[in-house]
């Protein structure tokens, strides 16, 4: 997978579906964020098994794909990158 978006909509669509994901949790897939990329856009889903939450963001997607990553990581990584465009090549 690999795409380009903009910071800001990277933040927005991660602050939505981490209020969901718990810190320490029993089952570890559960701390993470499933990443969703197609022609349209990246989804961004999580769950806490109880409520999920999904958001949608626009981005720039040369090779589609999925991939779960830790919730809580992704968001403080990206908040202290100084860039407003963040481009994200990830390998599936």
């Amino acid at each position: 997978m690999r795409l380009t978006i903009e910071r800001a909509a990277l933040l927005k669509a991660l602050g939505h579906v981490q209020s969901v994901v718990e810190r320490r949790n029993t089952i570890p897939i559960l701390s993470n964020v499933l990443l969703s990329a197609d022609r349209n856009g990246v989804s961004f889903a999580a769950t806490d098994l109880d409520m999920e939450i999904v958001d949608f963001a626009e981005a720039q997607v040369d090779t589609p794909g999925q991939i779960t990553a830790p919730a809580h990581t992704d968001a403080s990584t990206m908040i202290r990158s100084g860039s407003s465009s963040t481009s994200s090549a990830i390998g599936v």
